[in-house]
């Protein structure tokens, strides 16, 4: 009983405090962002993986003369 009443008074601040949560978070201005950010990732990534494709191409062909 003892444990019960000192667990009362957390669990009722736990109660109280939660709708300060429950306030939306505007994400839209990051997820346009990560949607403009599209394009350069993609000519980077593409460039990388032609350089290691290139790379692996030569190799090949001169392991093969």
């Amino acid at each position: 009983m003892r444990n019960a009443s000192r667990l009362l008074p957390v669990a009722a601040a736990s109660v109280l405090a939660s709708p300060a949560f429950a306030a939306a978070v505007d994400v839209s201005d990051v997820v346009t962002d990560i949607g403009l950010q599209v394009t350069p990732i993609t000519a980077i990534g593409g460039g990388i993986l032609l350089l290691l494709v290139a790379i692996k191409a030569f190799k090949w062909v001169r392991r093969a003369m």
